[in-house]
């Protein structure tokens, strides 16, 4: 009776055991056609949105929310005696320079380099400048200074008070000659090529030491724009 009950026991383990086989070799069977049928398509999709990637050439979209830094100005002058100046300057390579002339708003494109230039037309005493950059991501950049340029193309007036033109001096008492005259505004101001100190209402005073014969003197006054004006006398002296 025992080895009867415990050959029933093994047989329905067996049972049991061949049970659970074709059990997990029918679920590895469904897992394998599942693979063939989804995983390797998706895979095959994935590998090949990554070569499309990798091929093109349009670069990976970044959202790109840092401005950038503001253009920079080459040598803009404080005065010009000129119309129009070239204003060149610095950026970002392909930024776009936003810039405020006399109020007026015009956009220039930065090149490759990152060099940019722009024609400002002057008006009449103070003209202002400013400017800003925008890349690509439209990123704006904070303001340049505010430049200031002075246009002026009107040459100063130069006046000698003293002494005439061609007046004659006679002994050692006469040979120091004092020069005296004005002018219309802060110039610098030469005297035979001596650079000569003006006062504060603009006239100036040199003193010189007359020779023997024709003494000649050429004034030449050039104001902070680059107007200039020059005139000359001469003054004869004997001992």
């Amino acid at each position: 009776m025992t080895r009867n009950r415990y050959s029933r026991l093994a047989s329905v383990e067996e049972k049991k055991n061949i049970k659970n086989a074709y059990y997990y070799v029918s679920l590895s069977i469904l897992a394998i056609v599942l693979l063939i049928f989804f995983g390797i398509p998706l895979i095959v999709k994935f590998a090949g949105f990554i070569g499309d990637i990798a091929k093109s050439d349009k670069p990976v979209e970044i959202n790109d929310i840092t401005p950038p830094a503001p253009p920079h100005f080459n040598n803009i002058p404080e005065y010009t005696n000129k119309e129009s100046l070239d204003v060149t300057g610095k950026s970002e390579n392909g930024a776009v320079i936003i810039i405020t002339s006399n109020g007026d708003e015009s956009e220039v494109i930065a090149n490759s380099e990152g060099d940019f230039s722009f024609t400002f037309n002057l008006n009449d005493g103070e003209n202002t400048i400013v400017a800003k950059a925008k890349d690509q991501s439209s990123n704006e950049s904070t303001s340049t200074k505010n430049f200031t340029i002075v246009f002026d193309n009107t040459e100063p007036k130069l006046e000698i008070t003293s002494p005439s033109d061609g007046a004659s001096y006679y002994g050692s008492s006469q040979r120091q000659l004092t020069i005296k005259g004005t002018v219309s505004e802060k110039v610098n101001l030469t005297i035979n090529e001596r650079m000569i100190s003006l006062k504060d209402d603009n006239s100036f005073s040199y003193t010189t030491t007359l020779s023997e014969g024709e003494n000649k003197y050429e004034l030449k006054a050039i104001d902070p724009s680059g107007n200039e004006i020059s005139t000359s006398f001469t003054i004869n002296f004997s001992l």
